[in-house]
């Protein structure tokens, strides 16, 4: 390896390890802030936003609120209600709304990953169940600029009913209507109690507050999310209010984010598994997406194995509704249905489906290419998975289908490559003939490989097709509930690392090593293009090394398939590698010269 390969090398190393560090020193992330005792109530206002702008931010200069304009109830010790359901349980209370929703078996808790090399298994779980909404300032379906009162609930079966009269004579009355598959049915009136015209001030209804599921590790998949349009979506998360130049350096802040008036399909909050999502349904389709930061109610860091991890600050989605004249005895009503739950993809697809609207883009499967790959693969391993293999199973099963696939693809390009070296001394004939002239050189070379029927690009092309399969997987393994708790040899957990150990506080993780294990290997016995330049050859069989420095901390699901397919590509490698194109032989009429022009055909005498 020469100077030039191995000063490359070591600073991309190097860049790889330092730029978590370099980047937290140039912008730090803020610290935890503990919750005061008696917190001030938080009133984000908002000057109104033009309505012709397809999608943008709101200025960050707030506008006053008007000196009615009443924060929803803050009790001190309100009253809890439950409401259980088969898949989960809807916790309400006397402020005015949803105070967290509570998923059963599955979904619960996760333990912290443990020590193997002592036999405790790093995949234990305890019967905690995941909290939607947890730690949130705010209830949902809470009516910022209404509410200002205690709420009397009743609970009938699966029917619950607040009502509240609000200091301004508003009659409030909110009824929720659990249903299967983790919905919940909506509908809140608000009616003029009194014998004059009351103005509605500007409300904003609450939807929940979201939180990244767990501390550190990677995957920061987190935050609000709205639709609009048929297919378009918006994701506002925290790096979005730090608004960061090129993802990375300090830039100016963004207090909150204002839809532009858009009518909205759906409106929510997500971490990497789990979501809240509503759909504004009668008389709500006017609402305008507002979403900003908050602080949680308590914090718990460090995080202890039974509790749920509460982050410093949460991004919270609500909806803004203008004011308007009620007159007296005039009623407003609007309906809603709210998903809340694990972000699987059939459910979220059956009910966009059923309400006309694209929920399903909850997933993240919204780019083109990308996107579809990612439902193939998740439909793929479901489908193999309903005969009974497990989820580690069937990504290797898939990983085999995807070879067996690219099979004819991968023995063209090797035959090309075979091809490209066996005509490697003309080649090198024409770049010394030419050599004074890149151009006609070019040209030339250009001219014998059509003659001959070499691909330049049939070594480069199986890996191009490779990489959207790749990138599906990522998108499908990121946000696969379906993955969380699977099983797999020493990985009870197949949605995040496979870490057996740590040592000095650096988690020992074996996948990621026998993937650049395998890496290394595929790197030797590939055949090298001749005509590759000898620092990108030598980078090449190096660059594994860096591969496992960036897959390290990554799921094991995504690391079992890259080694998986790096060890069938050693097989391909060896299959293919009796594969014979015989040189040509070189006569006297060297085969890099041109051909010569036909002479033409003399002309008939006339």
């Amino acid at each position: 390896m020469d100077r030039t390969a191995i000063i490359v090398v070591t600073i991309c190393v190097i860049l790889l390890f330092t730029w978590p560090s370099l980047m937290e020193k140039i912008s730090p992330t803020p610290p935890a802030q503990p919750q005061p005792t008696n917190p001030a109530p938080q009133v984000p206002g908002q000057a109104n936003a033009p309505t012709s702008a397809p999608i943008t931010q709101a200025p960050p200069t707030q506008a006053p609120l008007s000196s009615d304009f009443q924060p929803p109830v803050k009790l001190d010790s309100p009253k809890e209600y439950i409401l259980p359901m088969e898949d989960s349980s809807y916790i309400f209370t006397s402020a005015g709304g949803l105070k967290t929703v509570e998923l059963k078996e599955p979904h619960v808790i996760m333990a912290k990953n443990a020590d193997l090399l002592w036999g405790i298994n790093n995949g234990d779980v305890n019967s905690t169940p995941i909290k939607l909404n947890h730690g949130g300032e705010w209830v949902v379906f809470a009516l910022e600029g209404v509410d200002d009162s205690e709420f009397s609930v009743n609970i009938d079966r699966n029917l619950v009913t607040m009502v509240s009269t609000n200091r301004a004579g508003i009659r409030i009355s909110k009824q929720f209507s659990a249903d299967t598959n983790y919905l919940l049915h909506t509908t809140i009136t608000l009616t003029n109690s009194k014998k004059e015209p009351l103005t509605l001030n500007q409300r904003k209804l609450m939807l929940g507050t979201a939180m990244p599921l767990q501390s550190g590790g990677g995957y920061p998949v987190w935050g609000a999310q709205w639709g609009y349009n048929d297919d378009d979506m918006e994701d506002i998360d925290e790096g979005w209010f730090a608004n960061r130049t090129l993802g990375c350096f300090p830039g100016t802040a963004r207090p909150y984010f204002m839809s532009a008036g858009q009518p909205v399909n759906w409106v929510g909050v997500h971490n990497r598994f789990f979501a809240i999502t509503t759909i504004p349904l009668d008389g709500a389709t006017d609402g305008r997406v507002y979403s900003t930061k908050t602080i949680p109610q308590s914090l718990n860091d460090p995080q202890e194995e039974d509790e749920q991890y509460v982050h410093h600050t949460g991004i919270l989605a609500s909806l803004q509704f203008e004011a308007q004249v009620l007159q007296p005895g005039e009623s407003i009503i609007q309906e809603f249905t709210t998903y809340a739950g694990p972000k699987e993809y059939q459910v979220l697809l059956a009910h966009g489906q059923t309400y006309e609207n694209s929920i399903d883009l909850v997933m993240g499967y919204n780019t083109p290419v990308f996107g579809l790959f990612a439902k193939l693969l998740l439909r793929s391993m479901n489908g193999l998975h309903s005969f009974g293999l497990g989820y580690a199973m069937c990504i290797i099963v898939i990983t085999v289908i995807i070879k067996i696939l690219f099979w004819p693809l991968t023995k063209a390009s090797t035959v090309s490559m075979k091809r490209l070296a066996a005509y490697g001394p003309q080649m090198a004939e024409i770049k010394e003939k030419y050599k004074d002239d890149p151009q006609k050189m070019n040209k030339r070379t250009m001219e014998f490989m059509r003659e001959h029927k070499i691909n330049p690009m049939g070594g480069c092309l199986p890996i191009l097709i490779q990489i959207p399969v790749f990138i599906g997987f990522f998108t499908m393994l990121r946000t696969a509930v379906e993955l969380r708790g699977a099983e797999f040899l020493w990985a009870c957990d197949l949605s995040q690392s496979d870490t057996v150990a740590e040592i000095a506080g650096f988690p020992i993780n074996p996948l990621p090593m026998i993937m650049g294990v395998t890496m290394l290997l595929q790197a030797r016995i590939t055949p090298v293009s001749p005509t590759a330049d000898p620092t990108q050859q030598k980078i090449m069989k190096y660059l594994p090394l860096m591969f496992i420095v960036i897959l390290y901390k990554f799921s094991a699901g995504l690391t079992l398939y890259w080694t998986v397919q790096n060890m069938l590509s050693i097989l391909q490698t060896k299959l293919t590698k009796n594969i014979v194109v015989e040189a040509p032989v070189k006569s006297a009429n060297s085969a890099l010269a041109k051909p010569a022009k036909p002479k033409p055909k003399p002309k008939p005498k006339k």
